[in-house]
């Protein structure tokens, strides 16, 4: 041991065998005190009976002098030795120490040995997960939850809410384009409404959300026009997902306004008068909404590298002669199946003098165009590759405006990856044959659907015959 180490932090008192053995050495050492002080005290007695002058005090004197100096050089050798013995028991126990030390230090391993074995393994354990992940059952199943999660996260922060307090607009009729018809007026007092309780009905089983394609050209920073209305539907009792369109020319109830057409709704009281809307001329509780303007949905159509739309000869030409599609560069389009882009989809989707490949016409037409729309849409996902799709959802989300949270929209994404289904069920609301056309109410050329025949048939197809 280093004379210079005075930094020791051994406890002497803590360390049982430390103190055994000193104790039996102070033992020792005290025990052959006694004995040389017993053999010393013999001595002096025969020594005493062997002095037989007794004249010779002065002599016996200095010899007791001279003897007790002796035995005061005998003590004192004997604490030198307990103090050395001290010294030795101490610093064989302090060198213990050290040795003990020194091997634990000789056996840690270098620092870099240490990152290197950290590094590797935590690679094999990022291995083993990424193995778990992508070639097991649970794996996968954690792995699709992980992104459902992350989609939940970025849907709530990417999206747009529907704004609060928009610029109102006044109560009139759009009556621009029903001015050319020769549609009979007929006196709204004479319409037989129902009586229904208002609520909507909401199954489990059944998630709807509500599809909104708003027309705001000319609106400024008002609310425009919902022109196209479509309900998705997530029916989980069949495993099958459906699409309801709501023409958009019906007369409906609105509540707190006048009778008017149901894609008024919006633009007078936003979606929470909507809701109010279709669930007492419907009788559906609706579990969401997401909305995209025309503007937007044509940005949609171009970030999906276009859609494969198959057009009549009456559609192709319509598109190549009119300004529905806006950009006369695009005025290209012909009969047949291509794709189409943005700009051209958009031109298809708001055509009503024509008939489509159904074979409708008019409005009819409109919302059957709407629902192919949707369709190819679908379609396109199916074909996109995933890493694609999350490329294309990054730019589209900042064009959707919703209420759905992200833990709704988690849920529902799970609804439909778990549902497995890749078929999309239609129907059209008014349903052929219950409702009256070719007729005017303030001037407004509308539908007049027969609401009770309508919502029986809507529930059977949304929620199943019962």
């Amino acid at each position: 041991m280093n004379k210079g180490d005075t930094n020791s932090n051994f406890d002497f008192d803590m360390d049982p065998e430390f103190n055994e053995n000193f104790y039996k050495n102070i033992d020792k050492v005290l025990s052959d005190i006694d004995e040389d002080e017993t053999i010393d005290d013999e001595k002096n007695n025969d020594s005493n009976y062997e002095l037989e002058d007794e004249d010779d005090t002065l002599e016996r004197m200095a010899l007791t002098d001279e003897m007790d100096e002796e035995t005061e050089e005998e003590v004192n050798d004997e604490l030198n030795d307990i103090n050395a013995s001290l010294a030795k028991q101490i610093c064989e126990e302090l060198q213990s120490i050290d040795a003990g030390k020194a091997s634990i230090k000789k056996k840690k391993l270098p620092k870099w040995k240490k990152v290197q074995g950290a590094i590797i393994v935590g690679l094999i354990c990022l291995l083993g997960f990424a193995f778990f992940l992508g070639f097991t059952k649970p794996g996968n199943q954690l792995l699709m939850r992980m992104g459902i999660d992350l989609g939940g996260k970025i849907w709530a922060t990417w999206t747009r809410d529907f704004e609060k307090e928009p610029e109102l607009v006044e109560d009139t009729d759009r009556l621009e384009e029903d001015l050319k018809s020769d549609a009979e007026e007929i006196d709204p007092n004479t319409i037989l409404w129902p009586e229904l309780p208002g609520q909507g009905r909401h199954e489990d089983y059944a998630y709807n959300i509500l599809l909104l394609g708003e027309e705001a050209i000319g609106s400024g920073s008002a609310r425009g026009r919902t022109d196209l209305i479509i309900i998705a539907t997530l029916n989980t009792k069949e495993n099958s997902v459906k699409l309801t369109s709501l023409m958009r020319d019906m007369l409906v109830q609105i509540p707190g306004y006048q009778d008017n057409k149901l894609n008024s709704a919006y633009e007078k009281g936003g979606i929470p008068l909507l809701y109010e809307t279709i669930a007492l001329n419907f009788d559906i509780k609706l579990d969401g909404c997401v909305m995209v303007n025309f503007e937007n949905f044509e940005k949609i159509i171009d970030r999906l590298g276009g859609l494969e739309i198959t057009l009549t000869k009456g559609e192709a030409k319509y598109l190549n002669t009119t300004n529905y599609i806006s950009k006369p560069q695009y005025r290209t389009v012909v009969e047949g199946k291509q794709k189409l882009n943005g700009n051209q989809v958009l031109g298809y989707s708001r055509i009503r003098k024509r008939a489509t490949i159904t074979g409708e016409n008019n409005d009819y037409g409109r919302t059957d165009r709407h629902r192919i729309i949707l369709n190819a849409i679908f379609e396109k996902y199916k074909t996109t590759s995933k890493v694609d799709l999350a490329s294309i959802m990054f730019s589209v989300l900042p064009m959707i405006t919703t209420d759905i949270n992200g833990q709704n929209f988690e849920m529902l994404l799970n609804t439909f990856i778990d549902m497995g289904t890749m078929e999309i069920e239609q129907l059209r609301i008014p349903a052929e044959g219950t409702f009256t056309d070719n007729v005017k109410v303030r001037g407004m050329d509308v539908l007049i659907p027969n609401k009770v025949e309508n919502i029986e048939i809507l529930h059977d197809f949304i929620f199943g015959e019962e």
